[in-house]
């Protein structure tokens, strides 16, 4: 083990005993220094610069300082010395020797310069050049890391003494000491060899910057990286119409924006905004999924995004080919066929040393003979050959390696890390069909290698690009692009095991260590059509909206970390006005806001410098507000114990006040925590032209500031008209003629007064009493509002409003905006109500329907679930409230999911839903893909014959036979069976009791009819349980059934009525892979072989799998891994 490390290394890091070369050496440190750099240090693939050797004769070593520093020398085209500490660097036992960049040391040097380099320090008494101890190591120097050595070298007492063992002499002679340093310059053709990559930039470095990782999301980044790279699709994205889509809600504009900010960014660019508009939350962040799926949905979904656009059409331009499937008969002028286009192609890795044999593979003919023989329509059973060819290839072709597969012996899926070689170009006309078009070349040059670092339970990606022609490769590995070299992009990412490795203390290791970094997505370029493919992106070629958009956006975020930067110089300020007051709607005098908010009644926070003086500030204010200084006074606003603010004292406009600084007047005023919070009362008086305030609050004044707020019923709205002096001694009614005056009331209008001490305590005022008895003082707010007769009162409260203050306030303080959301969450049926939260259950159905023109007593409310989705249904009660209502068991991520209801309106009444339960049945006919569904109110007593009767499928008890069955001449019988997670769970007779049904939230119910081969079923023929699934097991979909096999069928008659059953044309029934699946695994049928269902012993798990997409999206996945989908 090494102990090489910088200067100031901890003195606890480890040592590497020191032991001198044994036998006696042979070799000088003079004479023979490049055999021993070559014995010492490992070798490198990298070019070597320059070995060079340096002795620096040391003498006076006991007079020494504790540190010295060698003359400077020059090696691999840079400076260097060597830094000694004689007595040891942060300990004192042993010698501590370093090497030193001296390039940093020249004046005027570029201070990015750098140097690769492999060193090795010997220790030498000068007599004996042969006698030494050494220690090697490398570094990439620079101006953070501008040395690199051993703490620990060799133990001083060594320097003095000759060893015991070996009888070799001191290294000390006559106080002097050799030390030799040898320096092997190393090239550095990526320019990041040995980096440490901190402060690393990758747009200095690359001309290109990363993604950033949202947690698992590196799939996702290096396929976007390889689709930026590909110009062409860039353009092609572009093109999309985005001038009003919102970047959350639009993949092609997210991803506009992405692709925008990739190209002129200088840091790693987020993706939240990407993932948002796929309708991803953040649990889909941390889900890792294919890439090669990955970019089958996107492209799915740009397709649609590109329909009647004039990027119409980019996608199939870019990446569609086509195959032909054929079987051709041997002794016959027969050839059955089908073309099919393709987006990407698949190959295997297992068997197949390199791309070529892989394409070998896949285009290899079968022969059917023997028993396998083809049945030819026309010919009878024939010898033929089964196989696919290609019919074009796509400028860009993306290859799948198969590196997942089911083990059959490990009954489990596992990835092949076998050795797969890939070239730089390769040609594919070999593997054209004979009547393809030739006109063009079929060469293709790697563009990008997609790498998957890991296992089958989990691992890493990353993407190496060539973005240009003639440029280099470049490494994309999340927020960080690194040049690369071909070997990085080959030969690391093969597979296989890695040979000759360095093992412990540098030495080769020759066994062979299995790779699990291996490339898994290949991307080729027609060479022919790279100039077009590659060729820049500009801004002309961006829209126009997007460059102006994005271009504010940056300038505000420059802004913005301006503003951060310089956030120490500024404190928070609020300035409050009368028209704030005026503009208030709600509690208190003004609500304070510290955020950008469109309402303008909000009073946001400012930033003001700490070091201005208070009388520039008022000078400043006065120019804004086109007023002289002496024309308005400052009052502090301040926090009461009953969490109100209100103004309290006005600042004195005296010389020394104005002298002191913004930051010295909140000390003196407020506590270190409080914002500084002031409101303008401007003068409404003027004695002798001369403006004039009252004397400012004391145990003498006569008068206080009063806010006047001003109810109106009919407008249900309470607002603020202005300010009063009154008199403490004056009786509170005496104002009612200003007070009249300031609402715009006629003179004499009685007038109810409350004062509003806060939210929650809004008290009715004596008007009898003085405003001193009152307890009234500055800043209190009184509320208004016209008297009242008892009629008016109540006829108020008949139309559901409120008559007086105290109820009003009452209601905006427990009122809650509440979103009702339909349970199918249709976005047309969306309800946004205001109530109080005191609300009754029925009374919050009433004001529902309402809105929707719908019977109260149908509907139903229902709980909040943790993904937003809807859960239990409400109970509903005479006492209980909305509160209660928004109560919900569920954790929420969010706090405004709290605010939201599930409702549905229902058939009957719920007072009938307490004796009746919803069924969802499902009629499949004529065949397992012609399915209706219908949802059945049914007793809870009732029977699956009584569910039957409700739908029509049956008239009576007695009878199993239904007309509602569409076949040609089917059986008419039925058959129900539940279905959980899209898988056969059980079939029910008509007397069993709907009790049985499951409550699991996949559950389905079907009925179908049942089909005539099972009447005529034999005794040798068994029953199995068929599903669908894409992909993955737990991926299901469509339909399940039961099925029977018949003893010795021949395969291609089973998947004849199984196509029949399911109902699938003949296009998607070709894609279906058929396997049998355990309950660990999944083992695909061999169709190639002579195999019949009926030879596997079907245990009572196993099922038979039907491979094929969901085109409806919605592939169900088991557990908690979701889908992979993509919002259109």
């Amino acid at each position: 083990m090494s102990d090489a490390g910088p200067t100031n290394e901890a003195q606890y890091d480890f040592d590497r005993q020191m032991t001198e070369a044994e036998p006696i050496p042979t070799l000088s440190v003079v004479d023979d220094y490049e055999e021993i750099a070559n014995k010492e240090m490992p070798q490198m693939e990298e070019d070597i610069v320059e070995t060079k050797v340096y002795h620096w004769d040391v003498t006076n070593w006991r007079n020494l300082s504790d540190r010295e520093q060698s003359p400077v020398f020059e090696a691999g085209g840079h400076k260097w010395n060597v830094l000694l500490f004689p007595r040891g660097n942060n300990q004192h036992e042993q010698l501590s020797v370093y090497l030193e960049f001296a390039d940093l040391r020249d004046e005027g040097h570029d201070p990015e310069v750098y140097s690769c380099a492999q060193f090795l320090i010997c220790l030498s008494p000068p007599s004996d050049p042969t006698h030494y101890v050494c220690q090697a190591s490398h570094r990439r120097f620079h101006r953070d890391e501008s040395d690199w050595g051993f703490t620990r070298f060799v133990d001083l007492r060594r320097l003095y003494q000759a060893d015991a063992n070996t009888g070799t002499g001191p290294f000390v002679e006559d106080d002097q000491l050799r030390i030799s340093v040898i320096v092997r310059g190393i090239q550095d053709p990526t320019g990041v060899l040995w980096h440490n990559f901190v402060n690393y930039d990758s747009k200095k470095m690359t001309g290109y910057v990363g993604l950033k990782n949202q947690g698992a999301t590196c799939y996702m980044n290096s396929l976007f990286q390889s689709l930026y790279c590909t110009n062409f699709f860039r353009k092609a994205v572009y093109q999309i119409p985005t001038e009003n889509d919102d970047p959350n809600g639009s993949i092609a504009l997210s991803l506009q924006r992405l692709f925008y900010n990739l190209q002129f960014d200088s840091d790693s660019v987020g993706t939240l905004e990407v993932t948002r508009s796929f309708g991803w939350n953040s649990a889909d962040a941390f889900m890792q999924h294919d890439v090669q799926e990955f970019n089958r949905v996107l492209q799915d979904a740009l397709e649609v995004k590109m329909k009647n656009t004039p990027a119409d059409g980019a996608i199939k331009k870019l990446f569609e080919g086509k195959m032909k499937s054929f079987i051709k008969c041997i002794n016959v002028n027969y050839e059955s066929s089908r073309s099919e286009d393709y987006y990407d192609i698949q190959l295997n890795v297992k068997g197949c040393k390199n791309l070529e044999e892989s394409f070998k593979d896949y285009v290899a003919e079968e022969t059917l003979e023997g028993d396998n023989k083809y049945m030819a329509e026309g010919h009878g059973l024939q010898d033929a050959k089964k196989g696919v060819i290609f019919e074009s290839f796509p400028p860009v072709l993306h290859l799948q390696l198969k590196r997942f597969e089911y083990d059959i012996q490990k009954d489990a899926m596992v990835k092949i890390n076998d050795r797969h070689e890939f070239p730089l170009e390769i040609d594919l006309e070999p593997y054209l069909s004979d009547d393809a078009d030739r006109s063009q070349s079929h060469k293709y040059a790697l563009h990008g290698v997609l790498v998957h670092s890991g296992d089958l339970t989990g691992g890493h990606y990353f993407a190496f690009v060539k973005p240009t022609k003639d440029g280099k490769w470049l490494k994309f590995d999340d927020d960080r692009v690194v040049p690369a070299t071909s070997k990085e992009v080959l030969e690391e990412n093969f597979g296989g095991e890695l040979l000759g490795g360095a093992g412990m203390n540098g030495r080769p290791n020759m066994r062979g260590l299995k790779r699990f970094t291996n490339a898994y997505m290949l991307v080729y370029v027609r060479e022919s059509m790279r100039d077009e493919i590659l060729s820049p992106v500009s801004k002309d070629d961006i829209p126009e909206h997007l460059v102006k958009k994005l271009e504010v956006e940056r300038e505000e975020r420059i802004k913005e970390e301006k503003d951060r930067a310089e956030q120490h110089l500024y404190m928070r300020m609020y300035l409050v006005t009368d028209e704030h007051f005026q503009s208030n709607t709600g509690f208190d005098f003004v609500e304070l806001y510290d955020r950008q908010s469109s309402d303008k009644t909000l009073v946001q926070s400012q930033p003001i410098l700490k070091k201005q003086k208070y009388g520039a500030f008022m000078q400043e204010l006065a120019e804004k507000m086109g007023k002289n200084v002496n024309e308005f006074r400052l009052w502090l606003l301040m926090n009461r114990q009953n969490r109100t603010v209100r103004p309290e004292t006005p600042i004195t406009n005296n010389e020394k006040e104005m002298e002191l600084t913004m930051e010295q007047i909140k000390q003196k005023y407020l506590n270190e925590n409080q914002p500084l919070k002031l409101y303008v009362e401007t003068a409404t008086v003027y004695q002798n032209g001369q403006p004039y305030f009252p004397p400012p609050p004391s145990n003498t004044a006569q008068q206080v500031l009063v806010f006047i707020k001003l109810f109106d019923p009919e407008l249900q709205r309470v607002r603020g008209i202005g300010r009063l002096y009154v008199p403490l001694m004056g009786k509170v009614g005496s104002i009612m003629d200003q007070l009249n005056d300031m609402a715009g009331f006629e003179p004499g209008t009685l007038l109810s007064l409350y004062e509003e001490i806060k939210p929650s305590m809004i008290d009715a005022m004596n008007t009898g009493l003085t405003f001193s008895e009152a307890e009234i003082q500055d800043g209190d707010i009184i509320c208004i509002q016209k008297e009242l007769r008892d009629d008016d009162i109540a006829q108020y409260h008949a139309q559901g409003l409120y008559p007086n203050v105290p109820e009003f306030m009452d209601y905006q303080l427990n009122k809650v905006q509440v979103v009702f959301t339909p349970k199918d969450k249709n976005p047309e049926h969306v309800v946004t109500l205001a109530l109080h939260k005191q609300t009754k259950y029925n009374d919050v159905a009433i004001k529902l329907a309402e809105q929707l023109d719908a019977d109260p007593e149908k509907i139903q409310f229902f709980n909040i679930g943790v993904q937003d989705e809807p859960k239990a249904a409400i109970r509903r009660s005479l006492t209980s409230s909305l509160e209660d209502m928004l109560h919900t068991p569920y954790p929420t991520r969010n706090h405004h999911l709290k605010q939201k209801v599930f409702y549905e309106v229902l058939d009957i009444k719920l007072s009938e839903l307490e004796s009746k339960r919803q069924v969802k049945i499902t009629l499949c006919t004529p065949t397992l893909k012609d399915c209706e569904t219908t949802i059945i109110w049914v007793s809870k007593q009732a029977r699956i014959a009584d569910l039957l009767r409700e739908l029509g499928v049956v008239k009576d008890q007695q009878e199993n036979k239904s007309n509602k069955f569409l076949s040609a001449n089917g059986t008419r019988r039925v058959r129900v069976f539940e279905a959980i997670s899209n898988r056969f769970h059980r079939e029910f007779l008509g007397t069993d009791a709907l009790a049985l049904l499951s409550e699991s939230p996949t559950a389905q119910l079907y009925v179908e009819e049942i089909p005539q081969e099972e009447l005529e079923m034999r005794d040798d023929d068994i029953f199995i349980r068929v599903f669908h699934y894409q992909r993955d097991t737990s991926r299901t979909h469509s339909v399940p059934f039961k099925f029977l096999v018949r003893k010795d069928e021949p395969l291609s008659e089973t998947k004849q009525r199984l196509q029949a059953r399911t109902g699938l044309g003949d296009k998607e029934w070709s894609k279906v892979k058929f396997n049998i699946v355990t309950t660990y695994s999944a083992a695909p049928i061999d169709e190639a072989v002579d195999f019949k269902l009926s030879d596997h012993q079907f245990n009572r798990d196993d099922s038979l799998g039907l491979d094929h997409i969901d085109r409806t999206g919605r592939a169900n996945r088991i557990g908690l891994e979701k889908p992979l989908s993509i919002r259109g």
